[in-house]
């Protein structure tokens, strides 16, 4: 005999939802904020009153939207979980609604044990509610046998709500240490990043969101409160006061196939500010999916004392004060605003913007890459998304960010992407004005520098000149003085040697790292086989001396051939990364160009295979050149796996990396290209620069390794215009031909 039960939520699942699901007091506030904002309310007031001789705080959220009726607080507001704002998405004004998983009015739990609610909708009835948490505690109680006080009645008060939690009992030392002014701060910071700034509300149209004047106000009142600070104060919840004085900004709309309409702009120059326009696609990878149409506004501040200067200059002001303010209290007003928002229409999603959350990894990625990389505390970001039906980011219940889900890693790609192409774009200007404190030297030329002795000479000249001494004492001083460097500099010479060994043995480490996966993913291939067949051969053979059978025989030889064939392909694997493991790089010799180039393809034979990758190679047969086999794999490697990251990445079809050589005034050049995206936004003259890079977490090593390799054989490398993908040119200066 079956019977059927149903489930009996326990009382107390009303102080998980209240408590558990909620994060924190200043999440709880923001959720009846926002639910103000879902009554077409045009403000949210927020109030704080504490009472010394009851020993009581309340905390108020009041609005003048359409309120609700009777039957809304008995069969929704009183529903948790309820599917009314799911299923009707806008408001009657046409807001997007904000809360749709029917718990958000239960966060006020965590700011009290008191509810009361007042709410008089639009034909002027009032209906009041008072819920006392505490009966939720009751051992043994379920949710159904709880009985809550609701009535109604005909008055002449406007439309609207309000929420009254109280707290009993709680002494002002209490009060004191719960809302200290640090957690204040912190509710005004949060209520302020709160609302998108209004001048992003014009993006609302293209995302989906309603085009009607849409305003809404936030204030924060404190009366009787035991803190001085705010004691009888209100607050008018201001915008950002920093987001029009950045140094850098990208922005612009990414359509639902990830092609990006973006604008750059740069105001940290004395010259008129850099405007510039571009069309590209941010790719994702296959495991990333793109979340609809995103709005993205990226502004970046540099920190260095001139750039907080020019900042200043540009007009910045004390948010509360309205007066300017000093290096100090700039710094300080970046520290609270800095951080990358997501917002929903009008409100931020928690917690994307906080100061505590780099949910981009800036502040990891730029320790690989400090000349390159921003950190997190230089960017106020603003990410537009749409509703969850057209984005398919789902915010988690708990209000502690998106679910983790294919569309939420394609927006961090999306985003991701696009503050690159501002980095490039900033390194580029600094590079350029040095304000990155370096003038654009290759490592081989500020090495040199280093051991250039002439400037010393030339000021101990000057210095002797001033001594006062007779033109016999100078001329033996200088004498001595110039014998003493140019033995030191003769010594110098050969540890500059040294040096430069060195450095060019840990450049082909770092390129022996970059291709590691390419060996653990085939040498473990081939390890298995062997391990898991010898002993099988072995078992075999001890059975075919019993007892002969021809198929048997037949096993062991072709199981005996592929165990051969695996042990040649990881010895073809250790020869080809052999040179980039060396402790010395060998002298150079001549090797033949078309099987260099067809050794490194092959190399990377699986990664090419894996992504559709095809490999044209037209290099005649009879070219040979003169290098270290170190310096040609350091080089072709790099190119290789570059092609290979952005080939696996694109959406091109019939994926190819081609070369081809001709001759040229006495000059062998090799033309290496790909089909993929090419070189979108970067500046050829900088590729080459250690730590320039396109990739969204790139180091900037790989191309600056190739262009070091091929100083050191003696010729160069160079990035061509090209629209069909990816094109360098390799120049090698010593070769010849064999007929």
């Amino acid at each position: 005999m079956t019977d059927s039960y149903k489930i009996r939520p326990a009382a107390r699942i009303m102080r998980t939802i209240g408590h558990d699901l909620i994060k924190d007091v200043h999440a709880a506030i923001v959720e009846l904020v926002k639910n103000s904002y879902d009554a077409d309310s045009p403000d949210s007031e927020i109030s704080f009153s504490y009472s010394q001789d009851l020993e009581q705080l309340e905390v108020c959220i009041s609005d003048s939207g359409h309120g609700m009726s009777f039957d809304t607080v008995v069969n929704k507001w009183l529903v948790p979980a309820t599917e009314d704002k799911l299923k009707r998405k806008e408001s009657p004004k046409g807001r997007i609604l904000q809360g749709r998983k029917g718990i958000g009015r239960f966060a006020a739990a965590i700011l009290g044990d008191h509810i009361k609610l007042v709410t008089t909708d639009e034909s002027g009835v009032t209906t009041t509610l008072d819920l006392d948490m505490s009966i939720f505690d009751e051992a043994g109680t379920f949710l159904h046998d709880i009985e809550i006080p609701v009535s109604s009645e005909k008055t002449d008060i406007r439309s609207g709500t309000k929420i009254t939690v109280t707290s009993k009992n709680i002494a002002e030392k209490d009060i004191k240490n719960a809302w200290n002014p640090k957690r204040i701060d912190k509710l005004l910071l949060e209520l302020r990043k709160l609302l998108s700034p209004a001048e992003l509300s014009k993006v609302a149209k293209r995302l989906g969101y309603s085009t009607k004047e849409d305003t809404f106000y936030i204030r924060v009142e404190f009366n009787d409160f035991p803190i001085e600070k705010f004691a009888n104060n209100t607050f008018k919840i201001e915008p950002f006061p920093v987001i029009d004085l950045f140094d850098y900004r990208i922005y612009g709309f990414v359509d639902n196939k990830g092609i990006a309409t973006l604008t750059y702009e740069n105001q940290n120059t004395s010259i008129k500010p850099l405007k510039i326009k571009t069309k590209i696609s941010l790719l994702n990878s296959d495991r990333e999916l793109y979340p609809g149409k995103v709005y993205i506004d990226l502004r970046v501040y540099d920190r260095d004392p001139d750039s907080i200067d020019n900042m200043i200059a540009r007009g910045l002001n004390d948010p509360i004060t309205n007066k300017p303010v000093g290096k100090r209290e700039a710094r300080k007003i970046l520290d609270d605003f800095y951080g990358v928002g997501i917002y929903r229409g009008k409100f931020k999603i928690r917690p994307y913007g906080d100061a505590d959350y780099d949910w981009l990894d800036l502040d990891k990625l730029r320790v690989q890459n400090p000349s390159l990389k921003v950190g997190h505390n230089q960017v106020i970001g603003f990410i537009n998304i749409q509703i969850e039906d057209e984005s398919h980011l789902v915010e988690k219940s708990a209000r502690d960010g998106l679910v983790e889900n294919s569309y939420y890693y394609g927006l961090i790609s999306l985003v991701s992407n696009t503050l690159r192409q501002l980095e490039v774009k900033r390194f580029e200007f600094r590079e350029k004005t040095l304000r990155g404190g370096r003038a654009g030297k290759s490592a081989d030329e500020m090495i040199k520098g280093i051991f250039e002795f002439d400037k010393i000479k030339n000021s101990i000249s000057r210095e002797i000149k001033k001594a006062g001494l007779t033109k016999n004492e100078e001329n033996t001083i200088s004498s001595i003085v110039e014998k003493s460097i140019d033995k030191e500099s003769q010594k110098k010479t050969k540890e500059l040697d040294d040096l430069r060994e060195k450095i060019a043995i840990y450049e082909g480490q770092v390129t022996l790292g970059k291709i590691t996966h390419v060996l653990l993913h085939e040498g473990r291939k081939h390890i298995k086989y062997i391990l898991e067949t010898t002993p099988r051969i072995t078992r075999w053979l001890e059975d075919i001396i019993e007892n002969y059978k021809k198929d048997l025989h037949g096993k062991i030889t072709d199981r005996s051939n592929e165990v051969v064939s695996s042990a040649k392909s990881l010895s073809y694997l250790f020869k080809k990364v052999e040179p980039l493991a060396i402790a010395r790089r060998p002298a150079k010799k001549y090797h033949p160009l078309k099987k260099v180039f067809f050794d490194a393809a092959t190399f990377f034979d699986v990664d090419m295979s894996e992504n559709g990758i095809s490999f044209e190679n037209k290099i005649p047969t009879e070219l040979l050149v003169e290098a270290s086999e170190f310096d040609l794999s350091t080089a072709l490697f790099n190119l290789f796996e570059n092609s290979i990251y952005w080939l696996s990445a694109s959406k091109v079809k019939n994926k190819k990396v081609t070369v081809d050589a001709f001759i040229d005034q006495n000059n062998l050049f090799v033309h290496y290209s790909d089909n993929g995206p090419g070189f979108q936004g970067a500046n050829l003259e900088l590729i080459f620069e250690p730590g320039y890079s396109m990739k969204p977490k790139g180091t900037g090593l790989g191309l600056s390794l190739a262009g070091e390799a091929m100083s050191r054989i003696g010729g160069n490398i160079s990035a061509l215009q090209s629209d069909k993908g990816a094109m360098f040119e390799l120049n090698f200066n010593t070769f010849k031909e064999v007929k």
